[in-house]
Protein backbone atom coordinates (compact mmCIF):
# COMPACT_ATOMS: atom_id res chain seq x y z
CA UNK A 1 0.00 0.00 0.00
CA UNK A 2 1.33 3.10 -1.07
CA UNK A 3 0.56 5.25 2.16
CA UNK A 4 2.96 2.61 3.83
CA UNK A 5 6.36 4.36 4.94
CA UNK A 6 9.54 1.97 3.44
CA UNK A 7 10.90 -0.72 5.23
CA UNK A 8 14.23 0.85 7.36
CA UNK A 9 17.67 -0.97 7.13
CA UNK A 10 17.37 -3.49 9.98
CA UNK A 11 20.93 -2.05 11.45
CA UNK A 12 18.95 1.67 11.85
CA UNK A 13 16.18 -0.58 13.60
CA UNK A 14 18.56 -1.47 15.69
CA UNK A 15 19.80 2.12 16.51
CA UNK A 16 16.34 2.81 17.29
CA UNK A 17 16.12 -0.05 19.53
CA UNK A 18 18.87 0.82 21.62
CA UNK A 19 17.84 4.66 22.49
CA UNK A 20 14.33 2.44 23.51
CA UNK A 21 16.40 0.39 25.72
CA UNK A 22 18.17 3.18 26.74
CA UNK A 23 14.77 5.20 27.66
CA UNK A 24 13.79 2.26 29.88
CA UNK A 25 17.12 1.96 31.46
CA UNK A 26 16.82 5.67 32.33
CA UNK A 27 13.54 5.51 34.06
CA UNK A 28 13.92 2.61 35.72
CA UNK A 29 17.19 3.66 37.32
CA UNK A 30 17.03 7.18 37.51
CA UNK A 31 14.66 9.92 38.79
CA UNK A 32 12.14 10.29 35.75
CA UNK A 33 8.97 8.00 35.99
CA UNK A 34 8.54 4.97 34.39
CA UNK A 35 4.90 5.91 33.32
CA UNK A 36 3.10 5.85 30.05
CA UNK A 37 3.22 9.10 29.30
CA UNK A 38 6.79 9.10 29.60
CA UNK A 39 7.22 5.61 27.38
CA UNK A 40 5.30 7.10 24.93
CA UNK A 41 7.36 10.60 24.99
CA UNK A 42 10.44 8.05 24.22
CA UNK A 43 8.47 6.03 21.75
CA UNK A 44 7.55 9.55 19.66
CA UNK A 45 11.32 10.41 20.13
CA UNK A 46 13.31 7.01 19.54
CA UNK A 47 10.78 5.38 16.81
CA UNK A 48 11.43 7.61 13.88
CA UNK A 49 15.32 7.51 13.97
CA UNK A 50 14.26 3.79 12.39
CA UNK A 51 14.33 5.61 9.28
CA UNK A 52 16.96 8.27 9.37
CA UNK A 53 18.59 7.54 6.19
CA UNK A 54 15.32 6.67 4.55
CA UNK A 55 14.14 10.00 5.63
CA UNK A 56 17.03 11.66 7.02
CA UNK A 57 15.27 15.52 7.02
CA UNK A 58 11.74 14.24 7.97
CA UNK A 59 13.76 12.30 11.15
CA UNK A 60 15.13 15.80 12.38
CA UNK A 61 11.49 17.43 12.16
CA UNK A 62 10.12 14.77 14.00
CA UNK A 63 12.14 13.83 16.12
CA UNK A 64 12.41 17.84 17.43
CA UNK A 65 8.59 17.98 17.07
CA UNK A 66 7.86 14.66 19.05
CA UNK A 67 10.53 16.28 22.39
CA UNK A 68 8.54 19.36 21.57
CA UNK A 69 5.10 18.46 21.94
CA UNK A 70 5.83 16.29 24.93
CA UNK A 71 8.04 18.44 27.21
CA UNK A 72 5.03 19.92 28.83
CA UNK A 73 3.70 16.78 29.44
CA UNK A 74 7.19 14.46 30.50
CA UNK A 75 10.73 15.03 31.10
CA UNK A 76 11.84 14.47 27.88
CA UNK A 77 13.74 17.67 26.87
CA UNK A 78 16.05 16.86 29.92
CA UNK A 79 16.39 13.06 29.53
CA UNK A 80 19.74 11.09 28.34
CA UNK A 81 17.63 9.28 25.33
CA UNK A 82 16.46 12.22 23.41
CA UNK A 83 20.07 13.92 23.88
CA UNK A 84 21.04 10.90 22.24
CA UNK A 85 18.76 10.56 19.50
CA UNK A 86 19.18 14.50 18.60
CA UNK A 87 23.00 13.60 18.03
CA UNK A 88 21.87 10.55 16.23
CA UNK A 89 19.67 12.83 14.04
CA UNK A 90 22.01 15.46 13.49
CA UNK A 91 24.55 13.16 12.43
CA UNK A 92 22.61 10.93 9.93
CA UNK A 93 20.67 14.24 8.05
CA UNK A 94 24.20 15.21 7.19
CA UNK A 95 25.56 11.89 6.27
CA UNK A 96 22.75 10.63 4.57
CA UNK A 97 21.03 14.09 3.04
CA UNK A 98 21.83 16.55 0.08
CA UNK A 99 23.68 19.44 1.31
CA UNK A 100 20.56 21.76 1.44
CA UNK A 101 18.43 19.09 3.89
CA UNK A 102 21.49 19.14 5.84
CA UNK A 103 22.33 22.60 6.04
CA UNK A 104 18.22 23.11 6.66
CA UNK A 105 18.31 20.20 9.21
CA UNK A 106 21.51 21.43 11.56
CA UNK A 107 19.49 24.93 11.13
CA UNK A 108 16.69 23.21 12.85
CA UNK A 109 18.43 21.39 15.54
CA UNK A 110 20.20 24.43 16.28
CA UNK A 111 17.26 26.72 16.76
CA UNK A 112 15.53 24.10 19.21
CA UNK A 113 18.79 24.09 20.97
CA UNK A 114 18.06 28.03 21.25
CA UNK A 115 14.71 27.70 22.17
CA UNK A 116 14.76 25.18 24.93
CA UNK A 117 17.82 27.10 26.65
CA UNK A 118 16.07 30.06 25.86
CA UNK A 119 12.93 29.07 28.08
CA UNK A 120 14.30 26.84 30.29
CA UNK A 121 15.62 28.89 33.47
CA UNK A 122 18.02 26.36 34.69
CA UNK A 123 20.20 26.23 31.28
CA UNK A 124 21.65 28.87 28.50
CA UNK A 125 25.01 29.71 30.48
CA UNK A 126 28.03 29.36 27.92
CA UNK A 127 28.90 26.11 29.17
CA UNK A 128 25.35 24.68 28.04
CA UNK A 129 26.34 26.26 24.89
CA UNK A 130 29.56 25.22 24.26
CA UNK A 131 29.04 21.35 25.32
CA UNK A 132 25.79 21.12 22.90
CA UNK A 133 27.26 22.76 19.94
CA UNK A 134 30.68 20.52 20.49
CA UNK A 135 28.54 17.87 20.61
CA UNK A 136 25.67 18.43 17.92
CA UNK A 137 28.37 20.69 15.65
CA UNK A 138 30.52 17.53 15.95
CA UNK A 139 28.13 14.73 15.16
CA UNK A 140 26.83 16.77 11.93
CA UNK A 141 30.83 17.93 10.69
CA UNK A 142 31.62 14.05 11.38
CA UNK A 143 28.41 12.47 8.99
CA UNK A 144 29.27 16.13 6.57
CA UNK A 145 32.92 14.72 6.30
CA UNK A 146 31.78 10.90 5.65
CA UNK A 147 28.91 11.67 3.03
CA UNK A 148 31.64 13.50 1.37
CA UNK A 149 34.50 10.39 1.23
CA UNK A 150 31.46 8.14 0.42
CA UNK A 151 30.79 10.37 -2.78
CA UNK A 152 34.27 10.74 -3.51
CA UNK A 153 34.55 6.96 -3.37
CA UNK A 154 31.46 6.57 -5.32
CA UNK A 155 33.06 9.04 -8.25
CA UNK A 156 36.01 7.32 -7.83
CA UNK A 157 34.61 3.92 -8.53
CA UNK A 158 32.41 5.13 -11.20
CA UNK A 159 35.21 6.56 -13.23
CA UNK A 160 37.25 3.12 -12.59
CA UNK A 161 34.35 1.65 -14.35
CA UNK A 162 34.05 3.53 -17.11
CA UNK A 163 38.09 3.39 -17.29
CA UNK A 164 37.56 -0.37 -17.38
CA UNK A 165 34.69 -0.12 -20.00
CA UNK A 166 36.96 2.26 -21.77
CA UNK A 167 39.70 -0.17 -22.15
CA UNK A 168 37.67 -2.80 -23.00
CA UNK A 169 35.76 -1.27 -25.61
CA UNK A 170 39.32 -0.24 -27.23
CA UNK A 171 40.20 -4.04 -26.45
CA UNK A 172 37.46 -4.84 -28.64
CA UNK A 173 38.02 -2.10 -31.40
CA UNK A 174 41.45 -3.51 -31.56
CA UNK A 175 41.09 -6.91 -31.85
CA UNK A 176 38.14 -6.22 -34.60
CA UNK A 177 41.05 -3.72 -36.69
CA UNK A 178 43.58 -6.66 -36.40
CA UNK A 179 41.35 -9.12 -37.50
CA UNK A 180 40.33 -7.23 -40.55
CA UNK A 181 43.50 -6.47 -41.30
CA UNK A 182 44.33 -10.27 -41.36
CA UNK A 183 41.43 -11.06 -43.33
CA UNK A 184 42.95 -8.32 -45.55
CA UNK A 185 46.01 -10.16 -46.00
CA UNK A 186 44.21 -13.66 -46.14
CA UNK A 187 42.27 -12.24 -49.45
CA UNK A 188 45.54 -11.48 -50.74
CA UNK A 189 46.60 -14.55 -50.45
CA UNK A 190 43.53 -16.46 -52.02
CA UNK A 191 43.58 -14.18 -54.69
CA UNK A 192 47.00 -14.46 -55.21
CA UNK A 193 46.59 -18.56 -55.58
CA UNK A 194 43.81 -18.53 -57.21
CA UNK A 195 45.66 -16.36 -59.95
CA UNK A 196 48.28 -18.65 -59.89
CA UNK A 197 45.29 -21.48 -60.67
CA UNK A 198 43.75 -19.68 -63.41
CA UNK A 199 47.11 -18.95 -65.50
CA UNK A 200 48.27 -22.47 -64.83
CA UNK A 201 44.48 -23.79 -66.13
CA UNK A 202 45.17 -21.04 -69.62
CA UNK A 203 48.37 -23.04 -70.24
CA UNK A 204 46.71 -26.41 -69.95
CA UNK A 205 44.00 -25.74 -71.87
CA UNK A 206 45.90 -23.86 -74.67
CA UNK A 207 48.48 -27.39 -75.23
CA UNK A 208 45.09 -29.39 -74.71
CA UNK A 209 43.31 -27.02 -77.66
CA UNK A 210 44.02 -29.53 -80.89
CA UNK A 211 44.90 -32.95 -79.46
CA UNK A 212 41.76 -33.07 -76.69
CA UNK A 213 39.09 -30.18 -77.55
CA UNK A 214 36.76 -31.92 -75.03
CA UNK A 215 39.18 -31.41 -72.51
CA UNK A 216 40.32 -27.90 -73.32
CA UNK A 217 36.49 -26.64 -73.32
CA UNK A 218 35.96 -28.01 -69.89
CA UNK A 219 39.34 -26.16 -68.94
CA UNK A 220 37.93 -23.08 -70.51
CA UNK A 221 35.19 -23.35 -68.24
CA UNK A 222 37.08 -23.60 -65.12
CA UNK A 223 38.99 -20.78 -66.39
CA UNK A 224 36.35 -18.73 -67.17
CA UNK A 225 34.95 -19.32 -63.80
CA UNK A 226 38.42 -18.88 -61.89
CA UNK A 227 38.32 -15.47 -63.37
CA UNK A 228 35.04 -14.32 -62.36
CA UNK A 229 35.82 -15.64 -58.60
CA UNK A 230 38.90 -12.80 -58.80
CA UNK A 231 36.85 -10.54 -60.22
CA UNK A 232 34.33 -11.13 -56.55
CA UNK A 233 37.59 -11.01 -54.67
CA UNK A 234 38.72 -7.78 -55.85
CA UNK A 235 35.20 -6.86 -54.96
CA UNK A 236 35.64 -8.32 -51.28
CA UNK A 237 38.85 -6.69 -50.82
CA UNK A 238 37.89 -3.34 -51.70
CA UNK A 239 35.53 -3.79 -49.47
CA UNK A 240 37.39 -4.66 -46.53
CA UNK A 241 40.51 -2.07 -47.65
CA UNK A 242 40.86 1.76 -46.09
CA UNK A 243 39.93 4.12 -49.08
CA UNK A 244 43.63 4.43 -49.47
CA UNK A 245 44.77 1.52 -49.67
CA UNK A 246 45.62 0.05 -53.22
CA UNK A 247 44.87 -3.33 -54.38
CA UNK A 248 47.20 -5.95 -54.66
CA UNK A 249 47.40 -9.45 -55.77
CA UNK A 250 51.25 -9.57 -54.92
CA UNK A 251 51.85 -12.72 -53.07
CA UNK A 252 52.49 -11.93 -48.49
CA UNK A 253 55.78 -12.47 -46.93
CA UNK A 254 56.74 -15.87 -45.61
CA UNK A 255 59.71 -17.25 -43.24
CA UNK A 256 61.66 -17.28 -46.57
CA UNK A 257 61.97 -13.27 -45.78
CA UNK A 258 63.15 -13.15 -42.86
CA UNK A 259 66.88 -12.95 -43.53
CA UNK A 260 65.56 -9.29 -45.43
CA UNK A 261 63.41 -8.33 -42.60
CA UNK A 262 66.21 -8.53 -39.92
CA UNK A 263 68.75 -6.69 -42.45
CA UNK A 264 65.90 -3.82 -42.37
CA UNK A 265 65.91 -4.33 -38.24
CA UNK A 266 69.66 -4.18 -37.99
CA UNK A 267 69.82 -1.29 -40.57
CA UNK A 268 67.54 0.86 -37.39
CA UNK A 269 70.16 -0.21 -35.33
CA UNK A 270 68.87 -3.45 -33.65
CA UNK A 271 71.18 -6.18 -33.59
CA UNK A 272 68.93 -9.18 -34.58
CA UNK A 273 70.28 -12.41 -34.60
CA UNK A 274 68.92 -16.13 -35.48
CA UNK A 275 69.06 -19.66 -35.04
CA UNK A 276 66.83 -22.49 -37.29
CA UNK A 277 67.14 -26.19 -35.79
CA UNK A 278 65.19 -29.03 -37.63
CA UNK A 279 64.10 -29.51 -41.34
CA UNK A 280 62.57 -26.61 -42.83
CA UNK A 281 58.92 -28.08 -44.41
CA UNK A 282 56.74 -26.54 -46.70
CA UNK A 283 54.02 -24.62 -44.69
CA UNK A 284 50.46 -23.35 -46.08
CA UNK A 285 50.58 -19.39 -47.26
CA UNK A 286 47.99 -18.72 -44.56
CA UNK A 287 50.76 -20.51 -42.05
CA UNK A 288 53.37 -18.83 -43.42
CA UNK A 289 52.46 -15.52 -43.50
CA UNK A 290 51.29 -16.08 -39.38
CA UNK A 291 54.59 -16.88 -38.64
CA UNK A 292 56.30 -13.87 -40.37
CA UNK A 293 54.01 -11.47 -38.90
CA UNK A 294 54.38 -12.76 -35.45
CA UNK A 295 58.12 -12.19 -35.84
CA UNK A 296 57.47 -8.88 -37.42
CA UNK A 297 55.45 -7.39 -34.70
CA UNK A 298 57.39 -9.23 -31.48
CA UNK A 299 60.56 -7.22 -33.33
CA UNK A 300 59.03 -4.11 -34.13
CA UNK A 301 57.62 -4.05 -30.68
CA UNK A 302 61.73 -4.89 -29.31
CA UNK A 303 62.76 -1.61 -30.88
CA UNK A 304 60.17 0.47 -30.35
CA UNK A 305 60.55 -0.11 -26.30
CA UNK A 306 63.90 -1.76 -25.86
CA UNK A 307 65.74 1.35 -28.60
CA UNK A 308 68.55 1.47 -30.57
CA UNK A 309 71.39 -0.42 -29.06
CA UNK A 310 68.93 -3.53 -28.08
CA UNK A 311 70.00 -7.08 -29.12
CA UNK A 312 67.16 -9.80 -30.31
CA UNK A 313 67.00 -13.46 -30.78
CA UNK A 314 64.92 -15.47 -33.22
CA UNK A 315 65.01 -19.00 -32.57
CA UNK A 316 63.16 -21.18 -35.32
CA UNK A 317 62.68 -24.74 -35.02
CA UNK A 318 60.80 -27.06 -37.25
CA UNK A 319 59.43 -30.24 -35.09
CA UNK A 320 57.59 -32.13 -37.94
CA UNK A 321 54.18 -31.27 -36.44
CA UNK A 322 54.46 -27.35 -36.20
CA UNK A 323 56.56 -24.13 -36.25
CA UNK A 324 57.99 -22.63 -32.78
CA UNK A 325 59.16 -19.24 -32.66
CA UNK A 326 60.74 -17.72 -30.20
CA UNK A 327 61.62 -13.82 -30.08
CA UNK A 328 63.82 -12.89 -26.73
CA UNK A 329 65.02 -9.56 -26.26
CA UNK A 330 67.49 -7.62 -23.55
CA UNK A 331 65.97 -4.17 -23.28
CA UNK A 332 64.83 -3.54 -20.05
CA UNK A 333 61.47 -1.46 -21.02
CA UNK A 334 60.60 -4.29 -24.06
CA UNK A 335 56.80 -4.61 -23.58
CA UNK A 336 56.19 -1.89 -21.38
CA UNK A 337 53.74 -0.46 -24.54
CA UNK A 338 50.87 -2.99 -22.58
CA UNK A 339 49.22 -4.17 -25.74
CA UNK A 340 52.16 -3.08 -27.75
CA UNK A 341 50.55 -1.19 -30.17
CA UNK A 342 53.12 0.14 -32.76
CA UNK A 343 51.93 3.07 -35.65
CA UNK A 344 51.84 0.77 -38.80
CA UNK A 345 51.88 -2.15 -38.06
CA UNK A 346 48.85 -3.21 -36.17
CA UNK A 347 48.44 -3.87 -32.48
CA UNK A 348 51.51 -6.00 -31.41
CA UNK A 349 50.40 -8.56 -28.86
CA UNK A 350 46.76 -8.12 -29.85
CA UNK A 351 47.49 -8.89 -33.27
CA UNK A 352 49.91 -11.70 -32.15
CA UNK A 353 48.05 -13.57 -30.19
CA UNK A 354 44.99 -13.32 -32.72
CA UNK A 355 47.34 -14.83 -35.64
CA UNK A 356 48.10 -17.86 -33.79
CA UNK A 357 44.28 -18.24 -32.63
CA UNK A 358 43.18 -18.71 -36.44
CA UNK A 359 45.89 -20.82 -36.71
CA UNK A 360 44.83 -23.38 -33.91
CA UNK A 361 48.44 -21.89 -32.51
CA UNK A 362 49.34 -20.89 -29.30
CA UNK A 363 51.52 -17.67 -27.85
CA UNK A 364 53.04 -16.65 -24.77
CA UNK A 365 54.63 -13.28 -24.05
CA UNK A 366 55.84 -11.80 -20.77
CA UNK A 367 58.81 -10.57 -19.23
CA UNK A 368 61.93 -12.81 -19.48
CA UNK A 369 65.22 -12.27 -17.75
CA UNK A 370 66.05 -8.37 -18.22
CA UNK A 371 63.87 -8.33 -21.69
CA UNK A 372 60.66 -9.25 -22.95
CA UNK A 373 60.34 -13.00 -24.81
CA UNK A 374 57.18 -13.56 -27.10
CA UNK A 375 57.14 -17.55 -28.05
CA UNK A 376 54.74 -18.63 -30.67
CA UNK A 377 54.02 -22.58 -31.89
CA UNK A 378 51.40 -22.79 -35.70
CA UNK A 379 50.76 -26.33 -36.26
CA UNK A 380 51.50 -27.11 -40.01
CA UNK A 381 47.26 -27.98 -40.39
CA UNK A 382 46.20 -25.28 -38.51
CA UNK A 383 43.11 -23.47 -39.39
CA UNK A 384 40.94 -26.06 -39.70
CA UNK A 385 37.93 -24.52 -38.08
Amino acid sequence: MRWLPPRPPWTDVAVAALLGVTAVLEATTGDIPLTAVEMLAAAAAVVPVAWRRVWPLGVVAADLVAVAAFSPVAHNFESGYAFFAMIVVSYSVAANAKLRDAVLGAAMVAAFVLVGFAIDPGRGGAGDYLFTGVLFGGAWTLGYLIRRRGLEARVLKDKAAELERRRAEDAQRAVLAERTRIARELHDVVAHSLSVMVVQTGVVRRRLRHDRPDDSELLDEVEQTGRGAIGELRRLLGILRADDEELSLAPQPGLDRLPSLLDQMRETGLAVGMTVEGEPSALPPGVDLAAYRIVQEALTNTLRHAGRGARAEIALRWTGEAVELEVRDDGPAAGAGGNGATPGTGHGLIGMRERAALYDGTLEAGPYRRGFRVRAALPFGGGGR
